[in-house]
């Protein structure tokens, strides 16, 4: 520790290097001489070196104070200064969920917003036009969101506050407004309040609710929203006798339920079996598929379904023209069947007739039709077993709309493969592909 005295023009100025207590010379007196580098204090003052002679200056209590405000001072700016440097800048804003319709992709971000590009001619883009868009533009008025879903040409948001936001093609009632108007920015869904969860048919949507209830709206005819009806609601119904459902699945005029004991019970549209009951029979309320006990996650198609058992293998059921089941026929079938050569999927997208998986390395795997790349092994032949897709070893998610299929990976960045004429892929072009492709984030 050590205290300088310096003579300032207009004042004194001491400066502390640590500490309050002043040293120096303790023999220093007032007219002694002294060289200009010394430094000291007698009784009552702190001594300047001036003309080579000790001259009185502040007393001993006023350079202390004064050095206890410097201390305290620079205390202070260390304080904020530190604050400043460690402040922690926020996280920028990343891909969380992507959705795919039959022609467009949407993504939303950890901000709470929502991206889509693609087919807008009903509106289902978001931005308040009905023009296609080949790369991301931001939906109008979602802050919140915290899942998100697509059908065939709408989509829909779940919120922080667990309401639902839709907008798109509204022919059926489907985004739950109490009317059948088109909307090209979202509007609130009636009466939901509770979701979770969301999912969407090809002109219908289904929410997930805390009490582990079902309610669904929009087209009906062929008993997907299973209200023991075939009536078309612009609001949202009750699924008859489900009340411990943990995850939903929506195809083009089906619904299926994850049960709590993992069980599945399905609704609707079953003339391919997609049901899983063994009959080709549509049913207006759930009828549980068969020899499915360690569900964890459903996906559905047009007219197929498959599920993620606890074990990392698949169980498929319904259409199999294309081998979209992956068990290496084109049979359809009414119960559920294994997908051959996956023992370590992780999670699952189903498009209109194709199907992939996330293994557990983070490649990913697909099978059925392939007519426009949409397997992303490089080739347009169906394949009724799993193919790898080219280039994808980072893959946490996927999304599969009717003929493409996307992936998120963990750089937070997308890839898109197959069918491109809307610019679904977002790769800011209508050219099809047969492999990956980026899409062109603006974020």
């Amino acid at each position: 520790m050590r205290t300088t005295v310096r003579r300032g023009l207009a004042a004194l100025i001491i400066v502390t290097l640590a500490g309050t207590a002043l040293v120096g010379c303790q023999n220093g007196r007032v007219g002694a001489r002294c060289n200009t580098r010394d430094y000291g204090q007698d009784a009552t003052h702190v001594l300047v070196c001036k003309n080579r002679r000790w001259q009185r200056s502040i007393t001993k209590q006023q350079a202390a104070a004064f050095i206890v405000a410097i201390i305290t001072a620079r205390q202070a700016a260390n304080s904020t200064t530190t604050a400043a440097t460690t402040t922690t800048t926020p996280p920028k804003p990343v891909v969380t969920q992507i959705a795919a319709g039959e022609y467009h992709t949407c993504a939303l971000r950890s901000d709470g917003s929502v991206w889509c590009w693609g087919s807008n001619g009903f509106g289902q883009l978001g931005d308040g036009s009905t023009t296609q868009a080949l790369t991301p533009v931001r939906v109008l008025g979602i802050t919140t969101a915290t899942r998100i879903t697509t059908g065939r040409d709408h989509t829909c948001a779940l919120l922080t506050d667990n309401t639902v936001r839709c907008w798109g093609n509204n022919t059926y009632g489907e985004l739950g407004d109490n009317t059948t108007t088109n909307r090209s920015t979202p509007v609130q869904t009636h009466n939901i309040t509770t979701a979770t969860q969301l999912v969407a048919g090809s002109v219908h949507t289904c929410a997930l609710l805390t009490d582990n209830t079902v309610r669904c709206w929009g087209s009906n005819g062929l008993g997907q929203l299973g209200d023991n009806t075939t009536t078309n609601r612009p609001t949202p119904v009750q699924t008859q006798n489900i009340t411990t459902a943990t995850q939903l699945a929506a195809g083009n005029f089906h619904t299926c339920a994850v049960l709590t004991d993992r069980t599945v019970r399905c609704w609707g549209y079953n003339i391919s079996g997609q049901l899983g009951d063994n009959t080709t029979t549509n049913q207006p309320t759930p009828v549980q598929t068969q020899n499915i006990t360690t569900a964890t996650q459903l996906v559905a198609g047009s007219v197929h379904t498959c599920a993620l058992l606890t074990d990392n293998t698949l169980r498929c059921w319904g259409s199999n023209g294309f081998g979209t089941l992956g068990d290496n026929t084109t049979t359809n079938r009414p119960t559920p069947v294994q997908t051959q050569n996956i023992t370590t999927a992780t999670q699952l997208a189903a498009g209109s007739f194709h199907t992939c998986a996330v293994l557990t390395d983070r490649t990913v795997r697909c099978w059925g039709y392939n007519i426009s790349g949409q397997l992303g092994d490089n080739t347009t032949t169906n394949r009724p077993t799993p193919v790898q897709t080219q280039n994808i070893t980072t893959a946490t998610q996927l999304a599969a709309g009717s003929v493409h299929t996307c992936a998120l990976l963990t750089d937070n960045t997308l890839r898109c493969w197959g069918r491109n004429d809307a610019g679904q892929l977002g790769d800011a072009t209508t050219n099809f592909r047969l492999t990956p492709v980026t899409v062109a984030l603006p974020f």
